[in-house]
């Protein structure tokens, strides 16, 4: 299977999806013209291979800021890990924050309704 791997740009961020390295992450900006455009690519990775190669995995997002149509797809995609965990694969989601600030935001705008565990990670 081909890895995903998404330079990172002035509007979107990089993304790396690749079984083989066992690295799985999203980092940077995110406000694509098209998020769902952008994000396609992932979520139908995760649709046709995440049971197989996100068992045991550690999901990162390292995102600096994202605009709204941005956070409603990353939602879509967390929920799509969601799925996944709820059918026993085992996948570990860590989300980087700057401050207490962000990860309130975080809360409030994705995990609630959420029933996956997410570790939150503080940007040193």
């Amino acid at each position: 299977m081909e890895a995903i791997r998404i330079k990172a740009t002035d509007v979107s961020p990089e993304v790396i999806f690749d079984s083989a390295g066992k690295k799985f992450s999203i980092s940077g900006w995110s406000r694509p013209e098209s998020p769902s455009k952008f994000y396609a690519p992932i979520a139908k990775w995760i649709d046709d291979h995440g049971a197989e190669n996100l068992n045991n995995a550690t999901v990162d997002f390292n995102i600096e800021y994202f605009n709204t149509p941005s956070a409603r797809v990353l939602r879509e995609i967390l929920d799509q890990l969601e799925n996944l965990y709820k059918k026993g694969i085992k996948i570990n989601i860590n989300w980087y924050y700057d401050d207490e600030s962000s990860k309130e935001e975080f809360e409030y705008e994705f995990a609630q309704g959420l029933n996956i565990p997410i570790n939150f990670v503080e940007k040193k």
